[in-house]
C-alpha cells in the first residue's frame, strides 16, 4: 500500500513539474523530461493519410520554454489533420450521395406516358395556351411516345431520353414533316424537358442541344378571288353550306365557325358577339355585324330549334378530330378545281396554299374593297387596338354594318322562311322601314340603340370608347 501511494504522489509530482510532460491541445503532443532535455513526440500525416509517429530531444529552460518548441516543431500539424478529417467525411458523404442516388434510381420515375398530364397541371406551363393549342401539343407528345415504343421500348421514363435519342427521333422527323413543324416538335419537346426535368429527374434536357431548321417562305394561305368563291360555294348544302357562309361573311377561323352557337348570335340586332378560340384565355371579344345572305341562311332554322351548336354534326365531329374537318373542307375546295398545296423550295413535301383559313383572308380583302377603314376591319377579326377602337367609335355600330352589308352577295339568299324578327339588313333600311314607312328615331330609341351597341364591346373598347366621349365633350 505504501509503495503504491508513493507511485501515485510522484505521478502527481511529474505532471505538476512536467516530468512526465503532458498530452497537448490541437495535436502539438507529448513533452517527457529526461534529465536536462525534454523528449517530445508527436504525429504527422503524408498527404495519402498515413500516420508517421516523430520524436526529438529539445534543451529548454523551464517546461513553457519546452512547449514553444514543440509548438514550432508541430505547426500546421492541426490544420494537416483537420485536412483529413475533412477528406475523410468528403469521401463518407459522396459514398452516402452515391448509395442515395443508388436508392433513389430504383424508384419509379415520371413515365412518357403520363409526360403530357404531368404537362398540364404544372403551374410552370405557359397558361395562354387556347384548347387548339393544347390539342396539337397532345397530339406531338402522342407521337414521339409512340416513336419511343418501336424503337426504345425499354426505355419508359422521360430521364431515360438521353441526347442520342433525341438525336434519332429529330433525324426522323426531319424527313417527314416541313421545317415549321419540326421547329414546332423541336420547341414542345425542348419544353417539357424544361418544365419537367426535376418532377422526372433528368439530368440534362436531351433536346437543348437540337438546332432549329431554317423554314423557306411559304407566303401562307392566300386569298381566294370572287370568281373562286362563288365556284366553291354554288354546289353546297347542308352545314358545309352554312359553314362557308360563316367562314366568307364572319372572317372568323374554322375553330371557331365550326363551334359557333346560337346564344352567339343576335338576329334581331343582326350581330354575333363571340370570344374566339385562339384568345380565349384573354376573353377578348368580337363583334361583328350579320350580313343579309348569312342572316338569311340562319334564319332558315326555326327559332324553337336555335340552342346549343349551330351546326351540330360538324361541331361533334371537329371536337372529336378537327382534322376530318380540314380534310372535308379540302375535298371541297379540289373538287371546286382549286389547288390547295404548292411545292416550296427547302420543303419535303407540298405546302398547303388554299384552305378554310382562305376565308379569313378573302374577308378581310373584300372589306377593304368595300370601303371598310383598317381599324373596323382589325375590330372584327380580333386584331382590333383600343386606340384605333376609339378612334373610330362614333362609325361603329353603322360603318360597321355598313361594310359587311356592302360585301357581295355570293352565297344567293334562299327561299327558305323569312327572319322571324323582321330585322332591318342595312342602315337604310333601319332609316326608311322596309314597307316604305318611316322607322321610329326618337331619343329613346336611339338611346337603346346606342346602348345596345355600347354592350356589344368589350372591356377595353367601352374604356376606349368612353374616353373618346368624353374628349368630345358629348
Amino acid at each position: 500500500m505504501k509503495k503504491q501511494e508513493q507511485k501515485k504522489q510522484e505521478r502527481r509530482k511529474r505532471k505538476t513539474n512536467g516530468a512526465n510532460g503532458r498530452r497537448r491541445m490541437n495535436n502539438t503532443g507529448t513533452l517527457e523530461k529526461r534529465g536536462s532535455k525534454w523528449l517530445a513526440r508527436w504525429y504527422i500525416y503524408t498527404p495519402q493519410g498515413k500516420r508517421i509517429r516523430k520524436s526529438q530531444m529539445l534543451k529548454a529552460d523551464s517546461i513553457d520554454q519546452a512547449r514553444e518548441k514543440l509548438r514550432d516543431l508541430t505547426e500546421g500539424n492541426a490544420l494537416i489533420t483537420r485536412e483529413k478529417m475533412l477528406e475523410r467525411n468528403r469521401v463518407e458523404m459522396e459514398g452516402v450521395r452515391a448509395e442515395l442516388q443508388r436508392v433513389e434510381d430504383t424508384k419509379p420515375a415520371l413515365s412518357l406516358a403520363d409526360m403530357f398530364d404531368a404537362f398540364l397541371s404544372s403551374p410552370e406551363r405557359p397558361q395562354k395556351s387556347g384548347e387548339d393549342t393544347l390539342t396539337m401539343y397532345e397530339s406531338q407528345a402522342a407521337r414521339f411516345v409512340a416513336w419511343m415504343k418501336r424503337h426504345h421500348p425499354d426505355a419508359k421514363e422521360m430521364r431515360q431520353v438521353s441526347r442520342e435519342v433525341a438525336a434519332a427521333f429529330l433525324d426522323e422527323l426531319g424527313r417527314t414533316v416541313s421545317p415549321n413543324t419540326y421547329n414546332k416538335y423541336l420547341a414542345l419537346l425542348r419544353l417539357f424537358w424544361r418544365i419537367l426535368g426535376e418532377q422526372a429527374r433528368c439530368v440534362v434536357n436531351p433536346w437543348d442541344k437540337a438546332q432549329r431548321k431554317e423554314q423557306p417562305k411559304t407566303n401562307g394561305r392566300r386569298a381566294l378571288t370572287v370568281e373562286e368563291l362563288v365556284r366553291v360555294t354554288s354546289n353546297l348544302d347542308g352545314e358545309m353550306r352554312l359553314l362557308f357562309a360563316l367562314g366568307i361573311y364572319t372572317g372568323l377561323r374554322l375553330g371557331d365557325c365550326a363551334t359557333m352557337e346560337w346564344g352567339k348570335i343576335d338576329l334581331v340586332r343582326r350581330i354575333i358577339v363571340t370570344t374566339p378560340r385562339k384568345t380565349a384565355k384573354t376573353g377578348k371579344e368580337v363583334a361583328i355585324p350579320i350580313h343579309p345572305v348569312l342572316a338569311s341562311m340562319l334564319a332558315e332554322t326555326p327559332k324553337k330549334k336555335r340552342t346549343g351548336y349551330v351546326l351540330p354534326t360538324t361541331a361533334e365531329a371537329y371536337l372529336r378530330d378537327s382534322a376530318k374537318i380540314t380534310d372535308m373542307v379540302k375535298q371541297i375546295f379540289e373538287a371546286a378545281g382549286i389547288t390547295t398545296q404548292k411545292e416550296v423550295a427547302g420543303y419535303s413535301k407540298a405546302v398547303a396554299e388554299v384552305g378554310f383559313h382562305s376565308l379569313r383572308h378573302s374577308f378581310v380583302s373584300l372589306m377593304g374593297n368595300a370601303g371598310a377603314p383598317l381599324a373596323l376591319v382589325q375590330s372584327i377579326v380580333g386584331h382590333s387596338n383600343p386606340m384605333m377602337t376609339a378612334h373610330y367609335f362614333h362609325a361603329r355600330t353603322d360603318a360597321l354594318a355598313t361594310a359587311v352589308g356592302n360585301l357581295p352577295a355570293l352565297m344567293a339568299e334562299t327561299d327558305g322562311q323569312s327572319i322571324d324578327e323582321n330585322a332591318p339588313t342595312s342602315p337604310a333600311e333601319r332609316e326608311d322601314g322596309a314597307d316604305g314607312s318611316t322607322a321610329p328615331t326618337d331619343a329613346a330609341a336611339r338611346l337603346e340603340a346606342f346602348k345596345a351597341a355600347f354592350r356589344a364591346l368589350t372591356g377595353e373598347e367601352r374604356k376606349a370608347a368612353s374616353r373618346w366621349i368624353a374628349e368630345q365633350g358629348e
